[in-house]
This record gives C-alpha cells, structure tokens and sequence, in this order.
C-alpha cells in the first residue's frame, strides 16, 4: 500500500506542497483545474524528472506491488486511431485446482516475504549492533595511542591520525606478536637511544603518477551535431542551433504533436526528420562524451584522493606548504575543468580544451624526487639500526597488546558472538529468498498453463451489450495477443466511436486490466488501483453503470482474499462521487479504512483538506460550503451564481431581477453582473464555469450576494448556510426532506415578491 502522496514544485502545486496519508479506500473531491491530474500522473510516471521533487511513500514491504492508474492519458494512450489495442492476459477458470494451487504459492511466497522483511530488520539491529562493539573497542584502542603516543610515536607512525587503523593494528599485533614482553621503563630507555639519538629510517614517497590522456581526448574538441545530409540539417547548421534543437528533441516525448517551445502543432513528419537528425552516430558520440567525462572525473578526483597523504601527513624532507598551494591550484583547474565539461554535456556541439594540471604535477614530482633522494641517502647512513628499530616497535606493540589484553578479549568474545547471529541471519534470509523465488517460479508456471487474452474480450463484450452497447464489440486481432474494435459488420470502428463510447470502453478495458495484466507474468500480482474521473462525457445511466463497478473493487480490496491492496478514487461529480461512497449503514461517517479529501485551488496555488467524515452530501450544500470555507478562489463568483440559480430559480421560481430592483445604482452593475449567467439557461448545477476573478473583486461580489438575501427577507437562510446563527439544520435531517422544505418555503417568498 502506498502510505503517503508528497506533491510540491510541479503545476499548481507551490513549494510547500500537499501530503495525503492514505488508507485502504481514498476519496478526492475537487473541481476542475485544481489539480487532480497532477496527483494521478504522479502516480503513472513518478519515475518522470517532472516529479522530482514529489515522492510516494509505500508501506514498507509493499514496494513491489503493481499500481494502475486510470485517467484521460490512460485513454490517449491506450485507445488510439490504431486499430490494435494490447491484450490483457487473465486467468482461466477451467482448473480450480490449479487455480487453488497458484493461491496457495502466491501466500506461501507472501509469508517468505514477511520473513525475509522480518530478517532484514534483524540484521539492520545485528549490524548496528556489531558497529557499537567495533566503536567501543576502537574508542579504547584510542585512548591506549592518547596514554602513550608522545613517548612511542615512532612505533604509531601512519597511524596517529586515524582511529580506524590503529584499531586495525592492535588487532593484527594482538593474534600475531609473541614478542618479550617488556616494562614501560625499559621500553621509553630503548626509545632514547635508538630513535632520538640516530634518526629514524624513513620509506620512500611513493611515486606521484597520473595520466595525461584524461584531459586531451579527442571528444571534448569534437563539435557533435546531427546527421548533415538532411533538409532541416542546413538550417540547423546555419543558424548554430544543434543543442536547442536536440534538447527540443528530448522534450517533444508526450507533447502530442505540439511543438514544446512555441506551442504550435508541428508538421507531420517532423519528429521522424529529427529522429533521423540525430541518429545512431550522434547517439553513440553523446555515450562516448558521456563516458570520458566520467572517467576524467572519477580518475582525476581518484588522483587527489590518492596522493592527499602528501599534505595530510607529517612526511619528512617535504615542503608541506609548497605541496598544499599546487594542490589546491591543480583542484581549482580541475574543478574550471568539470565547468566546461559540464556545458559540453549541455552544450555538445561546443569544442573545448581542458586547462591542464599537469606542468603543477611535475613541480610536485620534482618536490617527491627530491624528498626521495634524500630519504633514500639517509636510510643508507642508518642501515646499520634497522634492525634494533624494527625490534624496538615491534616490542612496544608487544606492550601495547598486554595493556589492551583485557578490552580484546571483551571485544573478540562479543562480536564474534554477535557476528555469528548475523551470518546465521544471513543465511537464512538467502534461504527464505530461495523458497520465495522457487514458489513464484512455479506459480508462474501454472499461470501460463491457464493465462490468456480471449477471456478478457468476452468479460468486456459482455459488459458492453449488459450495458446497452450493442453497435461495437472487441475481437481478436491479426497480431496474435492484440484486440481490435470492431461493428457488427466486422469492420474497425476505432476512428467512428464518439467520445462517450470511447470513454466507457476505455474503463471496461482498464477494469478488466487491474483483473489481468497485459504481462503474462503478472497477472496476480498485487497492485494497487487509482481511477481519475472515469465519467467524462458519459451520460447518466453509464454513471450508475461505472458507479457499480467502482463499489464492486471496493468490495475487493476489503476483502483479504484478493491481490487488490489499495483504491484511490478522484472526481469533480458530485453525484459519481455520492454514487461510490455513500455507506447505507453509516451514512456520510468515514470508515476505518476510508479517508476523504477535498483539493481546492487558491490563488492558483492547489491546496487539500482532510475530513473525518463524508464531506460531500448534496450538491447545494457543498456550493455553501465551498463558499464559506474559500471566498478567494477564482471559482467564488460562479459558485455564488450557482447558489443563487438553485435557491431562486429552480426551488422558489423567484423573478431576481426584481429583487434587485430596490439595490442602490452603484449595486446594480455587480449584481447583474453576478445575475447575467443566468438568462443562458444552459448552465446546471454540476457545470464548471472559468472566471477570472481576484480578491476584491470577490469581496464585492459576496457584499452583492449577502444583500440579495437580506433585501428579498431571506436573511435568514444565508445566516444558516453560512454557519452565522445558533439554530443550524439537524445533520440527521434526509436530503429529500430538506430539500422539500426549502422549496415549500421558497414558493411562499416567490408569491410575496410577485
């Protein structure tokens, strides 16, 4: 299950963004344009750049589920002009047997999968276990070098910077030095004649190599462009605009056509003239300018990270502070360098020339050079107590092992103690692993005896003619494992049906879909299932047909028994929305496994508020509520109009005009104005009507809408809706009588104003 939904930075959607915590069912009420499709396309292509600073937080060990989605890109996608459409593999029903067995390896391997989750938790706490002993025990190593390092620091050279390896050393010396143990005293005498009397020997610098060839390749000088015998290639050339158009290129994925710059339809065979301008050969430049970048990068930055010694460590004969200032020139240059490579990768068609660092390697291979020439003379005066200095180290290691004999003992006894657990942890995870695979292997298996994609068209032609479609039915098609739309006449009808057919078929297709797969492999996975507004352009009767079959995967995914984990229903319709979420039992309260949503958009920023009960129960009551709870919404005029339209028109076949007839001059043009929509007669309760709007433009026009009532004695009605008096109309109240009330009492006004 998908836990929680993080949108920000992308449409409408502002830096701050919106989090939805989700449960099993999950209602989104909101109108158009606030942003729905955005959290539906995030759900399809949350891998797409676009989303990048979005996130969708599963629960953990549901990561591998599958998600499907269904909106109006599910549609342009899979119902083209084209006439084949791809199959959806379903189970047989011809082997209950085998069915049987397929369920019992699915929950058999689900079970593994718990344990293997379970393990994982085990060795993440083993491993962090296991990681304290280590830092208890370096921690006390430590503290051995701090007690004796001023006395033995010959004996902790290339160590005395880092806890780690001298951790590292006392284990090493405590399983391999056997040496005589010695006194401290008789140790620090040793120490003032063999190292501070003669000097001690020094090994040589290793030599400072680095290759050249990394800033000189051929492919930073090369100006990569497309193919050039082309007719858009002349152009392209002429005006130097190979990078535009390339990144163009990349962008007109998903445009539909439309030029991604200026928004223009583009020319037919225009994507196919730039496909061939940037061909296989521009292609493999662009990898190969991609691969030496990389290598500069990681053998450059490897060069610096392998020679840091030499201005981190206390090395003898070395002029540190001439080191450290060619360092840092040759890390500027490097860093100029990844600049211009950089706008290389962006910039492909530009030449550059990297600055080199290497006339700085040689001051600093001169410097080495140096340094070995004199170590190498001064190893060769003091040859002759190599030996007593080898021995006094090794000594003073024998002595340091003995004061750390007790804390190795703890430390050898419980991480081996711990280690084990963990191997043993290990092991049985690749086990629990193994007997997963093998049971998926197997239910695979049984899957392709009985999948297949003929089931699919019968479940979905039977739907059709159930629901009154009878002029067009899906078929097999020529391409074995492809549907085709076809009349009864046989002939395809993919470019004939109107936007209602082709909406409605559409969902029969995704919901038999999310029962299938168009993977054979998948076809009873686990998977979690969003529908965006699945009644556009459908009539009424279709609503309650797509309603039914909504509440139906309700039913499924509340059920133990089935592959579907999760549901999240968005809509702008008000009734498609009762239709599926209306609870006969428990009326508008929310369910333990329901949450409900509404998203708004205020001053073109999406916003989503949370509620702990249905929030939509009729459509008037929902216009009041929109209004008191968001008077600076683009959409708070017509939500006012609407109000007016129900309350005066349709309830009360009150005459309005007439009650603005006693509203001063200055009110009159706001009102008409608010009133004006409504001699088109064309607009319901349910329509969705754009208008520009700001704040005080608003404020005027609630002012207007508030004086309506007042001066056609209607007050009170408004204090009620707006939640301004005491006496509020009993939540338990039915629709019906309310509504029935309100009209009685409307014909009663409607008669005192005529």
């Amino acid at each position: 299950m998908i836990e929680k939904i993080r949108i920000k930075e992308v449409a409408s959607y502002d830096t701050t963004g919106i989090d939805v915590n989700l449960s099993k069912i999950n209602y989104i009420y909101g109108s158009n344009g606030t942003g729905k499709t955005t959290v539906s396309e995030l759900l399809r292509n949350s891998d797409n750049q676009k989303y990048s600073s979005c996130n969708i937080e599963w629960k953990q060990g549901s990561s591998n589920f599958d998600l499907y989605v269904y909106n109006r890109n599910f549609v342009h996608e899979n119902f083209n002009i084209r006439n084949e459409i791809k199959g959806i593999f379903t189970l047989g029903k011809e082997s209950t047997d085998i069915l049987a067995s397929i369920d019992e390896k699915i929950k058999d391997a689900e079970k593994h999968q718990d344990r293997i989750g379970n393990l994982e938790r085990s060795i993440t706490e083993k491993n962090e276990q296991l990681e304290i002993i280590k830092t208890n025990f370096t921690n006390h190593c430590w503290d051995l070098k701090q007690k004796y390092d001023e006395n033995f620091k010959e004996a902790f050279t290339g160590l005395r910077n880092n806890r780690e390896r001298f951790m590292e050393k006392c284990l090493i010396e405590a399983e391999n030095n056997n040496n005589e143990l010695y006194t401290y005293e008789e140790l620090n005498r040793r120490v003032e004649s063999v190292f501070k009397n003669p000097r001690v020997k020094i090994r040589p610098i290793p030599k400072v190599q680095y290759d050249r060839s990394l800033e000189e390749q051929a492919i930073f000088q090369t100006k990569i462009i497309g193919k050039k015998d082309l007719d858009i290639a002349r152009l392209i050339t002429e005006l130097n605009i190979s990078d535009w158009v390339q990144q163009g290129h990349r962008h007109m994925e998903g445009t539909d056509g439309i030029c991604p710059f200026c928004q223009q339809e583009l020319p037919g065979n225009f994507k196919e003239k730039l496909d061939e301008y940037f061909d296989e050969t521009y292609t493999e430049q662009i990898h190969n300018l991609d691969s030496s970048i990389e290598k500069y990068e990681r053998d450059t930055f490897g060069f610096f990270e392998q020679y840091n010694f030499l201005i981190t460590e206390d090395i003898p004969f070395i002029n540190k502070g001439r080191i450290t200032s060619l360092v840092e020139i040759m890390n500027s240059t490097y860093k100029e360098n990844i600049q211009l490579l950089e706008r290389k990768r962006n910039e492909p068609s530009r030449s550059i020339e990297l600055s080199s660092i290497t006339s700085y390697l040689e001051q600093i291979k001169s410097e080495v050079k140096q340094a070995n020439l004199q170590i190498s003379e001064l190893n060769r005066v003091i040859d002759n107590i190599k030996e007593e200095k080898e021995k006094l180290i090794k000594d003073i290691w024998r002595f340091i092992v003995e004061e750390n004999k007790s804390n190795y003992e703890n430390h050898i006894s419980n991480f081996g103690r711990e280690n084990k657990a963990l191997e043993g942890m290990k092991r049985s995870q690749d086990g629990q692993k193994g007997h997963k695979k093998r049971l998926e292997e197997e239910a695979i298996e049984l899957q392709n005896q009985l999948t297949s994609v003929l089931p699919s068209i019968h479940e979905i032609n039977t739907l059709l003619k159930s629901f009154g479609f009878t002029n067009f039915q899906l078929a097999e098609s020529d391409e074995q494992g492809n549907y085709k739309i076809v009349r009864e006449n046989g002939e395809g009808a993919n470019e004939t049906l109107s936007e209602g057919e082709k909406t409605f078929i559409t969902f029969l297709y995704f919901y038999q879909l999310i029962n299938g797969s168009n993977d054979q492999d998948k076809v009873n996975t686990a998977r979690v299932v969003a529908i965006d507004d699945p009644i556009s352009s459908l009539d009424s009767n279709i609503l309650f047909m797509v309603s039914n079959l909504i509440n139906n995967l309700k039913k499924k995914v509340r059920s133990n028994d089935t592959n579907f984990k999760q549901l999240i229903i968005l809509t702008h319709n008000v009734y498609f929305h009762k239709e599926i979420s209306f609870n006969k039992e428990h009326g508008s309260k929310k369910l333990n496994d329901e949450t409900f949503w509404i998203l708004r958009k205020t001053d073109n920023t999406s916003q989503i508020t949370k509620y702990e009960e249905n929030p939509i129960k009729n459509s008037y009551e929902l216009l009041w509520k929109e209004l008191k709870e968001n008077q600076n919404s683009i959409t708070t005029p017509n939500i006012m109009r609407r109000i007016l339209e129900n309350y005066f028109k349709f309830f009360g076949n009150i005459n309005v005009e007439k009650v603005i007839e006693g509203f001063p001059n200055e009110d009159k043009v706001a009102c008409n104005t608010l009133l004006s929509w409504t001699h088109d007669g064309s607009h319901q309760i349910n329509d969705d009507l754009y208008v520009d709007s700001n704040q005080e433009a608003n404020k005027a026009y609630f002012d207007v809408f508030r004086k309506i009532f007042i001066n056609s004695d209607h007050e009170s009605h408004f204090n009620m809706m707006m939640g301004d008096v005491e006496c509020q109309v009993e939540e338990d109240v039915t629709e019906d009588l309310a509504e029935n009330e309100l009209k009685e009492g409307l014909k009663q006004a409607a008669a005192s104003v005529r």
